[in-house]
């Protein structure tokens, strides 16, 4: 064998040795590539994802204040709340007197009205059921004596709108002992709109059995800082007796009335109201209410031997105006966080990740 004879085996050693190297240079430089552009992916990949987040955040935010407001704007289903109204210097009808057939009326009594109000059935997602027991009752005679009026209204309402509903029909029960009679009604009386407006409501009242418009006045009044609405209504004279009937009328011996003879003769309860009601707008809770019922017997509205059966200037007392504003101030701050505050920080979030993300977008291009 001669020298050359180990060439071949030398090259072949030199040539597998540099297939090697460059085998490892290749892997080297694939390495490095593949290094240098793993953190820019991953940059895009985080650019992509602030900026789905941003609009995301931008969907529910023009979304949530619609889904919202058909959640929050419903009247709930666990009413329970009862009013007191005091009024000091009250005229009223001296039931004694007028059982023994001479009807007087007491001067400066004073008086206490109150209001439990209860959700019964039927009651469910679209409607609910109100049942308000009254009770005016003079506080300077104890027990059953002290008793002026009382009656238990019961009426459904559409949860969305705080309008009765027919059917179940709305009842009224005034006199112990009967069944309630239905009283159809349209308007509010319970509370206002969600959303109320600075305009005029229908509103139903009680004892006229009747629907009349209440107007706004003002938005003077404020509680702890939170601005209510002021409304008004003004009802009558109305001839109770007509529209009513035999229970709203009253039948002595004509002398009785201050009439000649003794033959039995009728008087028919006339009535006439002004009411005030501060309500907070965006709940359309009521917060105040004041009222000058006056009610009285009479053959006409203008009658001079017409006896004053009830009249008074009640007004919810300090308790009650805080209970009932506590309520409101609750019911507005979740309806204001559902439908503004939240799809505003929603907003401006979505706002912020986008513009971020197209920075860091025009940054790393």
């Amino acid at each position: 064998m001669t020298q050359f004879d180990t060439l071949p085996c030398v090259k072949s050693e030199l040539d597998g040795t540099e297939i090697d190297n460059i085998g490892e240079a290749g892997s080297s430089t694939g390495e490095s590539a593949t290094n240098s552009t793993s953190p820019i992916r991953r940059k895009k990949i985080g650019v992509g994802a602030l900026i789905g987040a941003g609009a995301f955040s931008l969907t529910v935010a023009a979304l949530l204040p619609t889904y919202a407001a058909g959640q929050l704007k419903k009247m709930p289903l666990d009413v329970e709340s009862a009013t007191i109204s005091h009024a000091n210097g009250a005229d009223v009808l001296d039931a004694v007197d007028t059982a023994r057939g001479k009807p007087t009326t007491d001067h400066g009594v004073p008086v206490q009205v109150e209001v439990y109000v209860t959700t019964e059935d039927p009651s469910d997602a679209d409607l609910t059921t109100l049942q308000a027991a009254l009770r005016i009752t003079r506080t300077d005679t104890p027990g059953q004596a002290g008793l002026i009026s009382a009656s238990i209204d019961r009426v459904s309402l559409n949860r969305k709108t705080g309008l009765p509903v027919s059917d179940p029909a709305p009842t009224t029960l005034t006199v112990t002992g009967r069944p309630p009679v239905e009283t159809p009604r349209e308007g509010i009386q319970y509370k206002f709109p969600f959303d109320t407006q600075k305009t005029s409501y229908p509103y139903y009242d009680g004892t006229a059995r009747q629907t009349n418009l209440i107007n706004f006045v003002d938005e003077d009044r404020e509680i702890d800082g939170m601005r209510l609405y002021h409304f008004r209504q003004q009802i009558g004279p109305l001839n109770l007796g007509e529209s009513i009937g035999k229970d709203a009328t009253l039948t002595l011996p004509a002398s009785s009335w201050g009439l000649p003879g003794d033959r039995p003769f009728t008087m028919n309860l006339f009535y006439a109201t002004e009411r005030d009601v501060w309500v907070e707008p965006v709940s359309g809770a009521v917060v105040a209410v004041e009222e000058q019922p006056h009610r009285w017997l009479a053959r006409t509205a203008s009658d001079p031997l017409a006896v004053t059966s009830f009249a008074a200037h009640t007004q919810f007392d300090e308790k009650t105006v805080a209970e009932l504003a506590s309520t409101a101030r609750s019911a507005r701050d979740t309806i204001r966080w559902g439908t503004v505050y939240i799809p505003s920080i929603l907003a401006a979030l979505g706002t912020g990740l986008i513009g971020t993300g197209l920075v860091l977008a025009r940054r790393w291009r």
